[in-house]
């Protein structure tokens, strides 16, 4: 029994001293086994790589494509820069929310309202925000009792400052959409997962339920009143 407890130290000590310990500074590149990616081929800037014919590192983009949050390309913004489908974050009021330095409110002009619309915009927002400000925009969605106690300050889209343009704090249709786009507080952005149109779908359907709340205020308050 002891000659097998010797063998399994020794056998021990043995990877020991093959393998090393990460973390401990050798002369030499160690032995590995998963090298979990520490060294990769690369091609540093203004370099030449043997890779392409050229010899060239730094590539060009592809033919035909553009970088996610430019213009396109020979479209200057003047003309209109709105990728119905696309995730662009700069350019006109479609694609950024503003107006120059401000926010804007109201739907970009290249947006059609009708019931298709809002219909997209209900679907999205039940996979976006429902999660979190609820089915009815009241922020009572169903991770609020996970985090903190309950206490999480998920926003109620009900609030004055988002539903009222009377109030001083009132958030217009474009600062919403940098707010989907962008995230604030606790909120992530949802610019690379949402589309524009779909982000202006969204914040129009919001104006919906917005409306439908208040006018159910007014009706329960004029019953009130009648009895």
């Amino acid at each position: 029994m002891r000659y097998i407890i010797l063998a399994i130290i020794l056998a021990g000590l043995l990877i020991v001293g093959m393998f090393g310990s990460r973390g401990h500074k050798f002369n030499e590149t160690p032995i590995e086994i998963f090298n979990d990616m520490d060294r990769q081929d690369r091609v540093n800037a203004q370099s030449t790589s043997d890779f392409f014919a050229d010899g060239v590192g730094a590539r060009k983009p592809v033919d035909g494509t553009f970088p996610i949050g430019f213009s396109i390309p020979d479209k200057p913004f003047s003309e209109g820069d709105a990728v119905e489908d696309g995730f662009s974050l700069t350019g006109t009021y479609f694609n950024s929310g503003q107006i120059g330095d401000y926010y804007g409110d109201g739907l970009p002009k290249e947006i059609k309202l009708d019931n298709q619309f809002l219909e997209r915009g209900k679907q999205r927002y039940a996979i976006y925000c429902a999660v979190c400000h609820a089915d009815s925009g009241d922020g009572n969605g169903v991770i609020r009792p996970f985090g903190n106690g309950g206490q999480i300050p998920i926003a109620n889209l009900h609030d004055a400052r988002l539903s009222d343009p009377s109030n001083p704090n009132y958030s217009p249709d474009g600062e919403i959409f940098s707010v989907i786009t962008m995230g604030k507080g606790l909120m992530g952005g949802y610019g690379g997962a949402i589309p524009a149109k779909d982000r202006w779908a969204i914040i129009a359907y919001l104006r919906v339920l917005q409306k439908a709340k208040i006018e159910s205020e007014l009706e329960g308050a004029e019953t009130a009143n009648n009895n």
